[in-house]
């Protein structure tokens, strides 16, 4: 049967039953209830079907934005019948290396399919995945001689920062600190590249001084305001490489009496939650967390994926709230 005669059933479009099916769109528990009911009364299987149990490794779930991209990940499986589970990683490399040889190589896991994200870049646990494995690498590419070989989806951080910092430029700020995640991490790599070339496009020298190496944590964002601020000359803005060191930078800024944004303008990165809870709300770069899970589901699948190993990098949106004001006039 088809989408068409699911839809009839059900009462609703062929376009809500194929985005529904595709976990594109949320619908009412009560209209989910009479689609399943369709998709049972016509024998509607879903193409999709070769997948039924998917692991997600993630690095950790204390950091808002991991959380964030697992709620949208599980939520767009379940649109699918897909049953996850959540392995946490602690972002510790040995670890990442266990849980994708477990899920993929040994039968009592039951698992037909990984989503990997990592937060060491190492590749080389990808040995582990026996070809033709349904593995898609989100979020963080990895590194080494076989991170070509499997699927990649995630955001571009080299546009997202190229544009925060750029933001900041065009509000008249000319030192512009830049709060930069492990450099270890190809994402924190291209997020300081991002704002390297947006300085130099404006004709701008960077000091080293301005750029600071960190965890993606509140405290290291804290530790950093204090030290810029002991600088000769401070900077009047900031681009932190994580939401969440944006945060820990903003709850500390009372303490050192420095108001945001009128002594310090401040845009982080990820578009978790959180920052719209400081006071002034954060300006960020967003990431498509929900883009992210639909194209990396679609990848996992057999019909209709790509021959060829996939690398999308997915745009970002920024977003402009409280945190940010107006730079020193040039006289100042």
């Amino acid at each position: 049967m088809s989408i068409s005669a699911v839809a009839r059933e059900a009462g609703v479009s062929t376009s809500t039953v194929s985005r529904f099916l595709k976990g594109e769109l949320r619908v009412s528990p009560e209209t989910e209830a009479r689609i399943r009911s369709a998709m049972g009364a016509t024998g509607f299987t879903s193409p999709r079907s070769s997948v039924r149990h998917l692991a997600l490794i993630i690095p950790e779930l204390s950091n808002p934005y991991f959380a964030q991209l697992t709620q949208a990940i599980t939520d767009a499986a379940h649109h699918r019948d897909l049953e996850v589970s959540v392995l946490v990683s602690d972002g510790l490399e040995a670890r990442e290396h266990r849980m994708v040889s477990a899920c993929a190589q040994s039968a009592r896991m039951g698992v037909d399919a990984i989503l990997f994200a990592s937060m060491t870049g190492s590749g080389a646990l990808l040995t582990e995945v026996p070809e033709g494995f349904p593995f898609v690498v989100i979020d963080e590419k990895l590194d080494g001689p076989l991170a070509g070989s499997r699927h990649f989806v995630g955001a571009d951080n080299f546009e997202g920062a190229y544009r925060a910092t750029t933001y900041l430029l065009s509000q008249g700020h000319r030192r512009i600190a830049h709060l930069a995640g492990p450099e270890r991490l190809g994402s924190a790599r291209d997020r300081l590249r991002g704002y390297l070339r947006a300085m130099r496009d404006a004709g701008l020298d960077t000091d080293p001084q301005l750029v600071l190496e960190g965890p993606y944590s509140e405290s290291f964002g804290a530790s950093a305001l204090s030290r810029v601020l002991r600088l000769d000359q401070p900077p009047t803005a900031v681009f932190a490489a994580s939401d969440i060191v944006a945060v820990g930078l903003s709850s500390a800024a009372p303490m050192h009496g420095v108001s945001i944004p009128g002594d310090l303008s401040l845009i982080g990165f990820d578009g978790i939650e959180q920052g719209s809870w400081v006071t002034p709300k954060l300006s960020t770069v967003a990431q498509p967390v929900a883009e992210i899970a639909k194209q990396a589901l679609d990848l996992l699948t057999t019909d209709g994926a790509p021959a060829e190993p996939a690398a999308r990098l997915l745009p970002m949106e920024l977003r402009i709230a409280g945190s940010v004001g107006a730079g020193p006039s040039p006289s100042s």
